[in-house]
């Protein structure tokens, strides 16, 4: 029998669902496809951003790629669209409701400034991040990207409305990363596979890099090039066009912006999942 998710990693981006989707991956009673985000369940709505991304719409092809995982103890679907989209909660819990939740969350500021910062990288912005703070209806679907997606609250709320406590868990992206062994043996007890598994955890997962060359920008974005080239040559050709060694510019004045308005949000989060932010409202 082929089983469907039973367990759903609905974000945020940029937080480390990468190399949370790279960790269990590798568990050998874990099933993740390998078209890493589906985004099925936030469909149509995913599809009016500006991210030239695979999304899968119809629920015989997302079916598709969970065939033959009658072997697996857990199923799962790695889509970080679905913690911001509203309409997430309630389809997957129509699709199973008895499914387990993960939530991963990022310090909201470090989370905006990363995510605007790989835009820029991709091509997809050149425009100064305070010029989208600044001026939200003009920007509409960047200040969603970078600002909006940092209201967790809201966001947890609605899974919370649907799926009992005991199926939803949030974890921290500072803990995943100073503790990795213990959140993920935790990770591994709340899907019910084996904690015991050993994985190599050493490996960073979709760090910041930045072109060697500006003008390489418009190519790593361009979809005709994805096309031609094979897998296998993908990771060296990224080698080759982005530098990994990269220093991360500073914007300490957008910094200071996005602390005073995530700052309230940041009090409620803490509340709403009982775990301590303090870090989050030093930084």
């Amino acid at each position: 029998m082929t089983l469907t998710p039973n367990f759903f990693i609905v974000g945020t981006p940029k937080s480390g669902t990468t190399s949370l989707f790279h960790y269990l991956q590798e568990h050998p009673e874990v099933f993740l496809p390998e078209l890493k985000e589906p985004h099925f369940f936030s469909c149509p709505e995913v599809k009016n951003t500006y991210y030239k991304t695979k999304i899968v719409d119809s629920k015989e092809e997302y079916l598709d790629l969970y065939q033959e995982t009658e072997s697996f103890k857990a199923v799962g679907d790695l889509s970080s669209s679905y913690l911001f989209n509203k309409e997430s909660p309630k389809r997957i819990h129509q699709f199973n409701p008895h499914a387990k939740i993960i939530i991963v969350l990022r310090n909201p500021v470090d989370r905006a400034l990363s995510h605007y910062l790989m835009d820029v990288n991709l091509g997809y912005i050149n425009v100064p991040l305070l010029e989208v703070i600044n001026n939200k209806d003009t920007f509409k679907q960047h200040y969603q990207e970078y600002i909006e997606l940092g209201f967790y609250e809201q966001q947890i709320r609605a899974y919370i409305k649907q799926f009992p406590d005991s199926q939803i868990k949030v974890v921290l992206s500072d803990t995943l990363y100073a503790n990795t062994a213990e959140t993920l043996k935790d990770i591994y007890s709340f899907i019910n596979v084996s904690t015991t598994f050993i994985t190599d955890f050493e490996t960073v997962h979709n760090s910041y890099t930045e072109p060697r060359f500006k003008a390489l920008k418009s190519l790593v974005q361009s979809d005709g090039l994805k096309k031609m080239i094979p897998s296998s040559l993908k990771s060296g050709l990224k080698s080759l066009i982005y530098k990994t060694n990269a220093e991360k510019p500073k914007l300490e004045v957008e910094k200071d912006l996005l602390r005073e308005i995530y700052k309230k949000s940041i009090v409620e989060t803490e509340t709403l999942i009982n775990q301590d932010l303090s870090s989050w409202k030093l930084t």
